[in-house]
């Protein structure tokens, strides 16, 4: 007689998991919503349509040209260069 070591079988307990859960309805059908009357559906596509125009007009009164990053001039090139000690034997901007 040998003894058994009490080790845990994993490939079972992992496939005793995937066949007890419980069934899934593959169909699902989302519950019913009544009907709203006297609604005009004009009018919200109307006021939809009046806060678009109106967040475009912001958009484009907002927008601003689009400037090139400021150039420093070589003298201020080289004083930062001195005082950082970056760029003084490369300085080329890709």
């Amino acid at each position: 007689m040998g003894y058994v070591l009490p080790v845990d079988n994993y490939q079972y307990q992992q496939y005793q998991n995937r066949v007890t859960q419980p069934e899934r309805d593959p169909y699902p059908i989302e519950q019913l919503y009544p009907i709203q009357l006297d609604m005009s559906y004009q009018e919200e596509l109307e006021k939809q349509q009046m806060e678009h125009t109106e967040l475009s007009k912001q958009v484009q009164q907002n927008t601003a040209p689009i400037l090139s990053p400021p150039r420093m001039s070589v003298e201020a090139n080289m004083i930062y260069a001195e005082l950082t000690g970056v760029g003084q034997y490369i300085n080329e901007l890709i």
